[in-house]
């Protein structure tokens, strides 16, 4: 694709003249402090006089303008903020002189002013510091500054919001707000350290015609995807959503699915398209383990793209990485063991991209976290893969745009929320499939939908994503739904252990037999043959003549809970969550007690014994259903 005229070259090159300026200024902001030759005054204060002065900061304990800042303490651990902008933690080590030189690392003649370790006259020849005045002083500023945990109060590198909703983008090495770059540090009470450069939005407003995102998703309809279209908005909503991770109360992830030869790695391998946008922004990594992906990332909200997550490579492996994928979307807090028995507690908020051939089994719980994208063989019409425009301002450009429109944000995830649940998506669906369609909105703008025939409010046609989106035709809630409903149906399809006609049969197919009357036994011995059946399931039939029958299901039972081992329903001591599940459904469907003789009561004899059960009303649960 051709690049845009010269008005669009024009503004490229001058976002890159304004970004390289704001950097300038930047530098000049954290340009350090001069300090006097050993032994000479600071400020007119002599060293080692500054407490007698009353030069001290709001602690009380330390310089003012002393150039490592405490953050507090946790136990016997004192944090700081060293002179390289990062967090520094005394651990159990001792802060020894040379620890002291790395805290104060450029800047030790602030040390030999703060706490001379010898007569002003002697130090200008050799000079030195007091370390033990050093620790007593740090230690005494943490304890007034108070408690304080980094699992609490650090954000790395990625999206954030404040206090008041607004959005920080943490750089790396820069912190961008309000349109602004500034140095990393404290900020509403949390703090942004240092870290390796990421980039920054572009330094100017991207205008229509200079919006990347455009050229993005035509490039993208190269590849042959099952759904074409959507699942082109769907990436182009993840690169959103990879890029505000943090900031955003929900970030969903995807999982590319596909065969060799289906330009999954020109998609998101290590030069591929996906790469060429975020960057340094983005983690990509194989075969990745979840301790692996803890340490890699940190406090980062950066995303993660992980290739050749295959179902038969470590499944248990593979559960815990895509279990990590789950708890991100939400940004629950996870906890590990950590060194000396204290537990250490993670927050993982990055969005995720898998790929594979044969990914592993996904449990309905976390499929509706992911958006699934199929791509299928291409179709080849050139040898070369097609490139973005000035690739290398694609990134910022679209950080810039997401920036700028992120106070309407609120507005594009409502209105796809409520378009969606007209489809009849849940909460779920809706915050899942309604984010991805919200932030590719906002990075595409209403011009740029008309330009690619997509639906757009300009057309009053965006009724048509909850067409094309109703949720019985999406792979991703496939065996998902309600849990009571999941647990009956895996309940009907366990096998009996136990011989019918030659063969085992399941629960559904046993019942099925005696509704369809096969066999030449009269109604009345088929039922008590189908009773005796299930019995071997540890499960109860009764007959509500007209109604249907009834399944019993116990509250507790080791047949059937070795039956749904497989399932999250199961336990083989028999104490399994079945029967949490049923609780929860319509009491026309399950019911906690029948009817015995004029009382109502949940106790029913099953093969032999007799225990508390739920009743599910069959004929009611398939009407549902």
């Amino acid at each position: 694709m051709q690049e845009q005229g010269t008005s669009g070259g024009a503004a490229r090159v001058g976002g890159l003249i304004a970004g390289a300026s704001a950097r300038v200024k930047l530098e000049k902001k954290r340009a350090a402090a001069a300090y006097p030759p050993p032994g000479k005054p600071l400020e007119g204060i002599s060293p080692g006089e500054w407490q007698l002065q009353g030069y001290v900061d709001e602690t009380g304990f330390l310089p003012q303008n002393c150039p490592v800042r405490p953050l507090g303490y946790d136990g016997e651990n004192f944090y700081f903020v060293d002179t390289m902008g990062q967090v520094f933690n005394t651990g159990d080590s001792a802060l020894g002189v040379e620890r002291l030189q790395k805290l104060f690392a450029g800047h030790e003649d602030f040390l030999y002013w703060a706490w001379p370790a010898k007569d002003v006259k002697k130090m200008f020849a050799d000079p030195g510091f007091k370390s033990e005045r050093v620790r007593r002083d740090l230690f005494a500023a943490c304890r007034a500054r108070g408690a304080w945990t980094m699992s609490d109060t650090v954000r790395g590198r990625g999206a954030w919001r404040d206090d008041q909703g607004n959005l920080l983008l943490h750089c790396g090495d820069a912190m961008w707000i309000d349109g602004q770059l500034e140095d990393t540090g404290e900020y509403d009470g949390y703090f942004y350290p240092r870290r390796p450069r990421s980039f920054e939005p572009w330094a100017e407003p991207v205008k229509q015609e200079d919006n990347p995102a455009t050229q993005l998703f035509e490039i993208l309809r190269t590849w042959n995807f099952a759904r074409g279209d959507i699942d082109v908005m769907f990436l182009v909503g993840w690169i959103g959503v990879a890029m505000l991770g943090g900031a955003l109360e929900w970030r969903p992830s995807v999982f590319l699915v596909g065969d060799a030869g289906t330009g999954k790695s020109e998609l998101f391998g290590k030069n591929g398209l996906i790469r060429s946008v975020l960057g340094r922004m983005m983690v990509a990594t194989t075969n990745a383990t979840e301790a692996g992906l803890y340490q890699l990332v940190g406090h980062d909200s950066v995303p993660i793209a992980i290739d050749e997550l295959e179902g038969e490579d470590g499944q248990d492996q593979a559960q815990k990485v895509i279990k990590m994928a789950r708890d991100a979307a939400s940004g629950s807090v996870r906890i590990r063991g950590g060194q000396n028995h204290k537990g250490v507690e993670f927050q993982a908020q990055s969005s995720f991209a898998f790929s594979g051939i044969n990914p592993p089994p996904i449990p309905p719980a976390n499929l509706t976290r992911l958006v699934i994208i199929e791509m299928m063989p291409l179709k080849v019409t050139s040898n070369k893969a097609p490139v973005l425009s000035a690739a290398e301002t694609v990134g910022p450009r679209l950080l810039r745009i997401l920036a700028d429109g992120w106070q309407d944000l609120e507005y594009k995830l409502d209105q796809y929320y409520a378009i969606l649940r007209e489809a009849g998506h849940n909460s779920r669906g809706q915050k899942t499939f309604g984010t991805f369609l919200a932030l590719a909105h906002t990075l595409i703008g209403d011009d740029g939908l008309k330009k690619l025939g997509l639906p757009c409010e300009a057309n009053s046609d965006t009724y048509k994503w909850a067409e094309w989106l109703k949720p019985d035709a999406l792979p991703e809630l496939e065996g998902g739904g309600e849990t009571w409903r999941q647990a009956i149906e895996f309940i009907l399809t366990s096998e009996i252990q136990a011989y019918a006609g030659g063969v085992r049969k399941t629960v559904a197919e046993v019942i099925e037999d005696l509704r369809d009357g096969r066999g030449d036994s009269s109604h009345e011995v088929a039922f008590n043959d189908t009773r005796t059946m299930l019995g071997h399931a540890d499960l109860g039939l009764l007959s509500a003549g007209k109604a249907g029958y009834i399944l019993a299901v116990p509250l507790s039972s080791k047949k059937l809970g070795r039956a749904l081992m497989d399932t999250p329903f199961g336990d083989p001591g028999g104490n399994g969550s079945w029967k949490w599940a049923l609780r929860r459904a319509p009491p026309q469907i399950v019911s906690r007690d029948i009817d015995a003789g004029g009382a109502p009561d949940n106790r029913i004899r099953i093969a032999g014994r007799r225990t508390r059960c739920l009743f599910i009303h069959l004929r009611q649960f398939e009407a549902s259903t």
